[in-house]
This record gives structure tokens, C-alpha cells and sequence, in this order.
């Protein structure tokens, strides 16, 4: 069988070698792909939140900064010359240079610590006039030294003119496309008191481009985008060459901390943002995935490389290793279609089968020949063992070298005789249409002497036969060590019983005779165990019958006129209960204390039968009691006789019915009526009928199956549970309307027929 011929063959175990080892393969290689994703779950998440904390700092940052500057505008807006020129009512600018003078004055010993503050000023509008550290002058003048983007003089007017309460404002042209035009500001309205009328702005300048130098030394800046957005969603400052608009709607950041992504892949968007309690600004930092997760590319790689080298070079050792495998399978097919096991491997099964199969028919070539061998010499020893103890052999001494011949040599001369019948086949042995019946019906007998021969062990030696349709063992005893032979041959039975009965519901009767010695002793042990068997009738089916037991029978049984005169009466009434008992008396009287011998008891079986034949031919019975007469046990016969009773008893009774119904359904109507009352008792229904109580009671009870004072107490207990459930009356209150003397009589009642409380039953 070469390669070629193994890899055309569909079902060849090879192919289930080589797919189990892929398969045992493939279990790591799964766990390590759900590893990889873990990890790379767990990167980015690492990542996203390494992002966010960078984000953080920047925003920690900027709110240390724009601290300062909200402590620099509450400095100016509290200044005594700041509020009273700017509630002044002279708005002649001239008139004003001295309290303009000790502001500047002021405002150049303010020290301004923050790097990030370029210059301040105010805005007075009642004077339209701008105060700042280095100079004083109208708005008009002022502006072309305080605004270096291209922010026009009327927007930077109208800008100023509005109320802040602390706001921070973009100080530029939001048409402009210029990148360098955005300047940011901190404005707070002057009173701070009154935000409806100001009357002068405090303006702090930031300096961007400090701004901006300190985002970019943020890592997260250097391979992202980050903005600053004020409480109205307004950009105040960005690294980003884009506007925000194009990637994020500004409706999206709703929470304080959060991360989001846009897009599929590779190509996606991370977007961290947070906001500030202290500033009520937004940042926001978008970052390409594909650069955050730029360190896990590489794992990435290695670990789908991995991957694939497992597969390929595991896959290339399974199939050595499996082909490898299958070399001994292969020689050992060869072997066999050699040595003409099998003729030919059939390529539609596996190797495995073929073997199995070839081995298979050579154990049951060997069996058949091992079977033809055996029943050769085991139905001459049968034929020769039943006629040695039927005794009809002559000079038995001349047979000794017959028992040598025959394979017959025993371990002493002592010998039981055990005698089998199988009373029901059971599941042993099922038939079927087409069976061989003459075969199949003998193979219970090789079962059960195969199991009985195990069962006896070292102690015994048996020789075994069929005489009469019953099995026999010749059991040769050893040297006489146990006290009770006998005994001990009952348990080994009563354990084969057990055994045929719980695993195969066959039913088994044995018989046993007393231990004899020599030849002729076989005979009458024989003689013996065919006794004792008879006694099945008596013992029942499925019994040990040991001749020992029988010594003790009496000679005759025991069935007068007077008892056989009562069951014919209680058949004739129609009374079963009696008439059962009284049959069941007359059987335990006379197989109580011993029992007769099986010739009396066959008579006292036909006697029996033969009372209840007449009595039922008597009355007109249709019942059939020809199956009295094929009783094989007295218990068969106490069956079909009780069965015979029951039916005739039933028919009589019905006759009658119709009267007894009526008076039963007067019973019921009148406890129904008067369940309430305290007197309610057997007797007084008994006394509205006029019949008496004995009488009443028996028959109430024949046709209702249950005694009347049961009956009472569960009209009383129904009706008590509506009370109780229903109509939520307490306990004394339910038991006085259903005719209990007081609540103890109720809950007797209700332990006694419910198996709980009154209590717990309302409860449930």
C-alpha cells in the first residue's frame, strides 16, 4: 500500500491523523490571536488615556496662566481711579490728564509676573479713551498701537463696547484666512457689580505665540492637533492648520472627560477633549490612529507572522508525524490480507474498520469451530449423565472408565443434585419472524449453566444436562469441610436469581436435594430434587425449593364445609371484601405451618376451583373459569379466583346500585345543608333517613370509598377555607359558621386533612 494508494483512499485514518494534530494546533494559535487582540485592545486604551492626561496637562497649564490674569482684571476693575474715572460725568478727555496720569502711574508698578500676558488696558467709554501701562490717548490713537493683527478699528470699538463678566475673546478678523491673525484676550466689564450698563472694559492681552509654544511642547501636540474653545464653542487658539468644524460638531462634547472616534480603520480620528471648571474652557486634541498606534504595528506584525510560520511548519510535522503514525497500521493490513484473514481492503472504510472486522471474523471462525468441538463431546456426556440418573444402567461399576473417557472425573464422592426451570424468558433471548427457534431456545440454558458454573468457584465441580425441559446440575461436592452444603447451594441460587432477574427479568425455579454418596446416591438425589420441584405448585414460581424443607409437610389439607359454605355465600351476596378475606384465610390456614404434601395440594387446588366453578355456574355467571384449571401455583389459583370474585361481586352490587346511590345522594344533600350545625353527627343523619348508623355508615361508605365523618369534616374544612380566603374572616369566626365547637376543633381538623394551620393556609 504506497503513498498513492493511501491518499485515494477517502475514509483512510490518515487524513482524521492529520486533521486531529491540526486541530490540537490550532488551540494555541487561537488563544495567542485572542492574546494579540487583548493587547492591542489594551494599548490603545493605554494610549487613549496617556493622550488624555496629556490633554489634562495643557489644561492645568492654561488655567494656572489665565488665574493670573483674572487676579490682574479684578486688580484694575477695584482700582479707586479706574472706577471713579469711569463714572465720572465730565467726558472732556482734557480735564481728566491728571487722574489719567496716576493711572498709567499705577498701572506701570503693577508687576507682571506671567510670561504669557502681553499688556493690558481699559476702555473707557464715556470717554473714549484707552489707558494702558505705557500709554493714554484716545481710542482712535490707541488703536494702531494696541492691535497688530488685521482686526478693523470698528470691530475692535464694538468688541469692547460689550459685556463681560470674565470672558476670554479672540481678539481677530474671523474672516481673515491669515494663520497668524488670532489673538487672544481676557475681558471683564467695569462695574463688575452691574453687568447691564459697563462703563469701561478691562482688556488683558495674551501673547500667542507663548501660547502656542506651549502646546507644542505637549508630546500629544508634536503628532496631533489641539484647540482651545471657549464656553460658546468659539476657537480662542489651535495647532491645527484646519478648522474644527470639518472634523467635529461642537454639539458632540458634552461630557467633562470622554474620547471619541471618527472614521474606519487606519484612516480614524481619536479625539480626546476635556473641559475646565476653573476657566469653562474646552480642549480638544485630534490625533490620526495610525500614529498612536504606531508602537503596536510592530507586534502586529510579529505576532500574525508567527501565525503563519506555526501553520505552515506544524502543519508540514503533522502530516510527518501522522504519515509516520500510520506506517504500523499499514503493515499490519498487509499482514492480514496475506494470511487470508480478510481478502481485500475495501476502500469505502477506514483501516481501522478493516482490521477490526477481520479480527472479528476470525474470532468467530475459531468460536465456530471451538463450538462444534465442545457440543460433541457435551451431548454425549449429557446423553450419558441422563440415563445414569434415571438409572438405567445396570452394573454401574463397569462405567468408571466411561466417566474417564467422557471427561467426567470427580473431586469426591459426595453429590446435590440442583434442578432448573425457567419459568419466563424474559429480555434474555428476544424472537424475532425468521429465527431459528430450535437454536435460539437453548441458548438460556447455555447462559445460565455458563453463569451457575462461575458462580460455584473453586469449592464445586458440575456436570450439566436437560431432562424433561428442566436443566440439571450434577454438583460434586469437595471434601465434606462445610457444615451445610445445602445452604450454602441456596445463596449461590438465590444469587443467580438475582442476577437473571434484575439484568434479563427471567424468572428461575430450583429445586435441591440432599447431599448423597457414591454412584447410586446420584439416582436418589435425583429422585430427591424431582420431588422437591413438584412443590412449585405450593412455593409459587421463582422459589429454591430444598427437599430438606419437605420433611415437615403434613398428609393432607384442611377446607371443611363450613368455610367452602361462607365463600359460596359472600360470592352469591356479592360481598368481594369478605369473600376475599375468607378465601384468604382458607389458604393461609393450610400453608402456614407447613404445608401439604404437592399430591394433597394438587386435590386442594381442584377442590378450591371446583367450589367456585359451581357457585359461579349456579348464578348465571358469564365469567369464564376455565383458566381455574391451568393454575400452575396456589398463588396463580388465589389470584384468578380473587379476580373471578371481584367481577361477579361487582355485577351483583350493581343491581342493587341504583337504591343504594339514591340514599347516598341524600346523605351528601343533607350534610351539605346543615355542615353548620354543632349536632351534625352519623346519627342524626342516620335518624332523618330512618335506617341505622351501622347500616348507613357501611353503605355510604361502599359507594363513596371513604367513612362519613371524613366526609363531614371535609364539607366543613371547603367550606371553612372561603371563610378564611375569601371572606377574611378569623379563625374562632370560621369555625363556629361551619359547625366546629371552637377554634382548637378547626385546626385539628385542618392539621389532620391539609397538613397545615388554618394560619399559614391563610397566609399562603
Amino acid at each position: 500500500m504506497n503513498v498513492k494508494s493511501v491518499l485515494n483512499t477517502r475514509n483512510s485514518i490518515i487524513f482524521t491523523q492529520i486533521l486531529s494534530y491540526i486541530l490540537i494546533l490550532l488551540i494555541p494559535i487561537t488563544f495567542t490571536g485572542i492574546v494579540y487582540l487583548v493587547t492591542v485592545r489594551t494599548i490603545e486604551q493605554e494610549t487613549n488615556r496617556a493622550n488624555l492626561a496629556m490633554l489634562k496637562q495643557v489644561q492645568l497649564n492654561m488655567d494656572n496662566i489665565l488665574k493670573d490674569a483674572e487676579r490682574l482684571s479684578f486688580d484694575i476693575a477695584f482700582n479707586p481711579g479706574i472706577q471713579l474715572l469711569a463714572t465720572s460725568q465730565d467726558n472732556n478727555w482734557n480735564s481728566r490728564q491728571y487722574e489719567v496720569s496716576q493711572i498709567v502711574k499705577e498701572f506701570k508698578r503693577m508687576n507682571i509676573t506671567n510670561g504669557y500676558i502681553d499688556d493690558f488696558y481699559v476702555y473707557f467709554k464715556n470717554l473714549d479713551a484707552v489707558i494702558s501701562s505705557t500709554a493714554a490717548s484716545r481710542s482712535n490713537f490707541m488703536y494702531p498701537i494696541l492691535v497688530n493683527n488685521d482686526l478693523r478699528y470698528e470691530q475692535w470699538i464694538d468688541t469692547l463696547q460689550n459685556t463681560y463678566s470674565g470672558s476670554y475673546v479672540s481678539m481677530s478678523d474671523k474672516t481673515s484666512s491669515k494663520e497668524d491673525s488670532e489673538a487672544l484676550a481676557y475681558m471683564r466689564s467695569i462695574p463688575i457689580t452691574n453687568s447691564e450698563k459697563p462703563l469701561a472694559t478691562v482688556v488683558i492681552q495674551f501673547n500667542p505665540e507663548r501660547f502656542t509654544e506651549m502646546i507644542q511642547n505637549v508630546q500629544l501636540a508634536q503628532y496631533g492637533s489641539i484647540f482651545i474653545l471657549d464656553n460658546d464653542n468659539n476657537i480662542l487658539t489651535s495647532t491645527a492648520s484646519f478648522p474644527l468644524s470639518d472634523i467635529l460638531q461642537t454639539g458632540e462634547l458634552e461630557r467633562n472627560d470622554n474620547i471619541l472616534v471618527k472614521g474606519q480603520g487606519k484612516d480614524s480620528l481619536i479625539i480626546s477633549y476635556s473641559k475646565s471648571d476653573v476657566s469653562k474652557l474646552k480642549y480638544v486634541s485630534i490625533v490620526r490612529r495610525d500614529i498612536v498606534m504606531e508602537k503596536s504595528e510592530f507586534t502586529e506584525k510579529l505576532m500574525i507572522a508567527s501565525i503563519i510560520l506555526c501553520l505552515i511548519f506544524g502543519g508540514a510535522v503533522s502530516v510527518l508525524l501522522a504519515w509516520r503514525n500510520y506506517n504500523p497500521v499499514r503493515n499490519l493490513i498487509r499482514i492480514v490480507q496475506n494470511g487470508k484473514i480478510k481478502s481485500s481492503y475495501d476502500r469505502s472504510s477506514n483501516e481501522y474498520q478493516f482490521i477490526y472486522e477481520a479480527i472479528q471474523d476470525a474470532l468467530q471462525e475459531k468460536e465456530k469451530i471451538n463450538l462444534k468441538l465442545k457440543q460433541q463431546s457435551s451431548v454425549v456426556r449429557a446423553d450419558f449423565l441422563q440415563k445414569l440418573l434415571k438409572g438405567k444402567f445396570g452394573h454401574i461399576s463397569v462405567h468408571h472408565n466411561a466417566f474417564y473417557a467422557l471427561d467426567m472425573q470427580f473431586i469426591s464422592d459426595d453429590f446435590i443434585v440442583v434442578l432448573l426451570s425457567i419459568e419466563d424468558q424474559g429480555k434474555l433471548i428476544p424472537f424475532e419472524a425468521g429465527d431459528d427457534f430450535e437454536a435460539k431456545s437453548k441458548l438460556p440454558s447455555f447462559v445460565i449453566t455458563n453463569v451457575f458454573e462461575e458462580l460455584l468457584g473453586q469449592g464445586y465441580k458440575n456436570f450439566v444436562t436437560e431432562i424433561d425441559e428442566k436443566i440439571v446440575f450434577l454438583v460434586n461436592l469437595q471434601a465434606p469441610e462445610a457444615v451445610n452444603p445445602v445452604q450454602e447451594l441456596a445463596s449461590i441460587i438465590e444469587e443467580l436469581q438475582g442476577f437473571f432477574g434484575k439484568y434479563y427479568d427471567l424468572s428461575l425455579t430450583a429445586s435441591i436435594s440432599d447431599a448423597h454418596t457414591g454412584i447410586r446416591g446420584m439416582q436418589e438425589a435425583y429422585q430427591e430434587a424431582i420431588e422437591a420441584h413438584e412443590y412449585k405448585l405450593i412455593a409459587g414460581n421463582g422459589k429454591i425449593i430444598s427437599f430438606q424443607s419437605l420433611k415437615y409437610n403434613v398428609r393432607d389439607y384442611f377446607y371443611p364445609l363450613e368455610k367452602e359454605q361462607k365463600l359460596v355465600n359472600c360470592i352469591k351476596s356479592g360481598e368481594f371484601e369478605k369473600g376475599k378475606q375468607l378465601l384468604d384465610d382458607i389458604i393461609r390456614s393450610n400453608f402456614m405451618d407447613g404445608a401439604p404434601t404437592a399430591e394433597m395440594t394438587r386435590f386442594f387446588m381442584l377442590d378450591l376451583a371446583s367450589t367456585v366453578v359451581k357457585t359461579v355456574k349456579e348464578i348465571a355467571a358469564d365469567e369464564p373459569v376455565e383458566k381455574l384449571f391451568e393454575c400452575e401455583t396456589v398463588a396463580e389459583l388465589q389470584t384468578e379466583i380473587t379476580n373471578i370474585l371481584s367481577f361477579i361481586c361487582k355485577r351483583i352490587q350493581s343491581k342493587t346500585g341504583n337504591r343504594f346511590y339514591e340514599m347516598s345522594r341524600n346523605i351528601i344533600q343533607f350534610v351539605n345543608n346543615h355542615y353548620g350545625e354543632v349536632t351534625l353527627n352519623v346519627a342524626m343523619i342516620a335518624d332523618h333517613l330512618g335506617i341505622t348508623p351501622s347500616y348507613m355508615s357501611r353503605l355510604f361508605k361502599e359507594q363513596t370509598g371513604e367513612t362519613l365523618p371524613d366526609y363531614i369534616n371535609k364539607v366543613r374544612l371547603e367550606k371553612a377555607k372561603v371563610l378564611l380566603r375569601d371572606e377574611k374572616l378569623n379563625i374562632s369566626e370560621a369555625a363556629v359558621k361551619v359547625g366546629y365547637l371552637n377554634s382548637n376543633a378547626l385546626i385539628r381538623s385542618f392539621k389532620k386533612y391539609e397538613g397545615v394551620t388554618p394560619g399559614k393556609y391563610k397566609e399562603s
